[in-house]
């Protein structure tokens, strides 16, 4: 089976699509992929995502806990590789140059330079990223400090609200991503002798502006701690 991820999530029951369409709002304030946007929103839990993942790729899941991988097939990629790439080696065949991995966000160009880098052809295996990270971290032993997960995020202070949104606009004005993607039109208004390409261009190129300039202002709000993620794709999920 096939198709987009939402829609199976909704065919699966595990979502429905009030759920998706604050998902998707959420994504495009904040970027990243859905599926993690799922999860890490509480809509969807890791296991349900790989299920959904499997049934739209046509791959088989595995679960990290009951595997033990020989030394021949961890000697192919080393820890920062498997960090880097979300990926976790699980058996080689050396005759036959196959490496099977087990990754939760299985895209082709990321997989391509794990190929390159494991010098084989890989099969690709879903599981879910937080049993990636446990595995790395149990038999990359040699790795040390490196094969930590991330750090907790450091806590803010709290900042009065009329404070914090007199800071935020403060910084809004002097933002260099902001001042270098304007959000107003073109000055003037189009000539009678641009083409149809010419000006799609200009209106391309200041709709791009004004998504930076969007996503820098998101960003900077939930520095100050006025925003949180997910109030955007709720909010944008109610009705009128």
């Amino acid at each position: 089976m096939s198709g987009k991820l939402g829609d199976i999530l909704i065919q699966q029951a595990v979502i429905d699509e009030q759920k998706l369409i604050a998902a998707l709002a959420d994504q495009r304030a904040f970027g990243g992929k859905l599926g993690r946007t799922l999860v890490d929103l509480g809509y969807v839990t890791e296991e349900q995502l790989v299920q959904a993942l499997a049934t739209q790729l046509g791959l088989t899941t595995i679960d990290l806990e009951e595997v033990n991988p020989p030394p021949e097939a961890l000697a192919c990629l080393p820890a920062d590789a498997c960090k880097r790439y979300g990926v976790f080696p699980i058996r080689v065949d050396p005759a036959q140059r196959l490496l099977w991995v087990a990754t939760a966000e299985p895209e082709r160009e990321p997989l391509a330079e794990v190929a390159r880098l494991a010098r084989h052809t890989l099969e690709p295996v879903l599981c879910t990223m937080s049993s990636i990270d446990r595995a790395i971290k149990r038999f990359y032993r040699a790795e040390g400090a490196s094969a930590q997960g991330p750090l907790n995020e450091p806590s803010r202070e709290t900042v009065p609200v009329d404070a914090a949104w007199e800071e935020a606009e403060a910084d809004l004005v002097e933002s260099p991503e902001l001042a270098s993607g304007s959000v107003a039109m073109p000055e003037g208004t189009f000539g009678e002798d641009e083409d149809v390409r010419t000006i799609l261009l200009r209106l391309e190129k200041t709709v791009v502006a004004q998504g930076k300039s969007f996503r820098a202002l998101v960003e900077l709000l939930q520095e100050k701690g006025l925003l949180r993620r997910g109030e955007l794709g709720t909010r944008a999920s109610r009705k009128p």
